[in-house]
């Protein structure tokens, strides 16, 4: 689908969508574990329906009413799942098969198959789990003599993998294993959660995690908003003020809650309530500094701010957005040239600033991220400019062109290249 968006008079209320690490860890292992539980709130992205499609692949029963689910499972191996571009239900679900000794083949879209999991697959394999790898790039797992055994982990490439393991190791009455380093890290946070609001107690000691006993498990839960998909119009407001953002939790686990800081911290224009935020204008934005390490979602609409305003952006670690479901680095790179900005590289961060402003006629991004960036790009920017690929928002927030819309933008569909 094609679409041309034109800027109106920005200013209004939306709701930030569910948050989809959540929505995708409760589902799953509500599904493995045998733990019935109501999930409220939930926004039906592309990412949380592929987590409900592996729920009901393991026998799990799920009732639909509007925004609620209800799953009732009934766990039994799936012979095969589909994991789609969902890196975080691939590599759960690796950590989950393992743990109920499930001999599974997995597939998905081939982009996902690309990114790293090797680490993860290692640490499982030393628990006795064997992976055999297809001509597609996934995996067969045959977790038939899967084990109670320490491992130690490596992950530097995602948070992810600990993630899969700690859930593997739930499946144990008392287990430990250690992670020899680890990158987004506050990820791990709502890994925790989930299991403690599943029963599971979870202890850290250093850099050892241990399953230790059992909690009163919860079978009602709310589904916080996604602070991430909340981060594109939080980016508009700043320039254009009047935006107010509801389901949006105050001390959210979420990494993606730093954001609200990295903006306060240079442009001090967000007012922070229980649960909603109300961005003003900004008249005054300093230097604003990402780390891709911390919060990597946020790294290309982030590089919006740099496109106009003079102070730029700088973001750091810039190399990891190479991995994600595009390679985000030379995609950013892109925006910010067709958009008359300028990007330097250094070694280890890419510094970026105001050129000239530009008014791109088309443009492409297949990666959801991307496109909703480049589309607050072109709202600040005044252009009228069209998006191709539009479906790909449809992995995190479906619902985003139609709060843009409520904010004032004017869109139109099925406008031809």
């Amino acid at each position: 689908m094609i679409i041309e968006v034109k800027p109106g008079e920005i200013g209004g209320i939306v709701e930030a969508p569910s948050s989809k690490s959540f929505t995708q860890r409760y589902v799953l292992y509500s599904a493995f574990s045998g733990k019935p539980v109501t999930l409220r709130n939930i926004s039906y992205c592309d990412d949380e329906l592929i987590a409900i499609d592996i729920a009901k692949s393991c026998n799990a029963h799920i009732e639909y009413q509007k925004r609620d689910i209800k799953i009732t499972p009934d766990f039994k191996c799936p012979k095969k799942i589909y994991v789609g571009e969902s890196g975080t239900s691939y590599r759960l679900s690796l950590g989950l098969l393992a743990g109920r000794k499930c001999t599974t083949e997995i597939s998905g879209k081939p982009a996902l198959a690309k990114r790293p999991v090797e680490d993860l697959i290692s640490c499982l394999e030393n628990t006795g789990s064997i992976f055999y790898k297809n001509s597609e790039g996934f995996y067969k797992i045959d977790a038939t003599n899967s084990g109670n055994v320490y491992c130690t982990l490596n992950a530097s490439k995602s948070s992810q993998f600990a993630s899969a393991m700690l859930f593997y190791y739930s499946f144990f009455k008392s287990a430990c294993f250690g992670i020899d380093s680890m990158v987004s890290e506050k990820y791990m946070d709502i890994t925790v959660k989930t299991l403690e609001d599943f029963g599971i107690n979870i202890k850290r000691e250093n850099n050892n995690f241990i399953i230790d006993g059992y909690l009163k498990s919860k079978n009602d839960i709310h589904i916080e908003g996604d602070y991430s998909s909340a981060s594109y119009f939080m980016v508009l407001g700043i320039f254009t003020g009047n935006i107010l953002i509801k389901n949006l939790k105050k001390n959210s686990l979420q990494p993606d809650s730093g954001i609200i800081k990295i903006l306060n911290d240079a442009a001090g224009c967000i007012e922070i309530f229980d649960d909603y935020i109300k961005i003003n204008k900004a008249y005054e934005i300093k230097t604003v500094v990402v780390d891709v390490s911390a919060t990597p979602d946020f790294a290309p609409v982030a590089s919006v701010i740099g496109i106009f305003s003079k102070n730029g952006v700088i973001i750091k670690n810039y190399q990891r957005l190479e991995i994600k479901e595009s390679n985000r680095y030379l995609n950013i790179l892109d925006m910010v040239e067709k958009f008359g900005g300028i990007a330097e590289i250094k070694d280890d961060f890419m510094f970026i600033h105001p050129g000239g402003i530009k008014n791109p006629d088309t443009l492409i991004y297949n990666d959801h991220r991307m496109v909703m960036s480049a589309i607050i790009a072109g709202i600040i920017a005044g252009s009228k400019t069209r998006y191709g690929d539009i479906e790909a928002i449809n992995k995190s927030y479906p619902s985003f062109l139609n709060d843009l819309k409520k904010l004032g933008a004017d869109i139109r569909f099925n406008t031809e290249i």
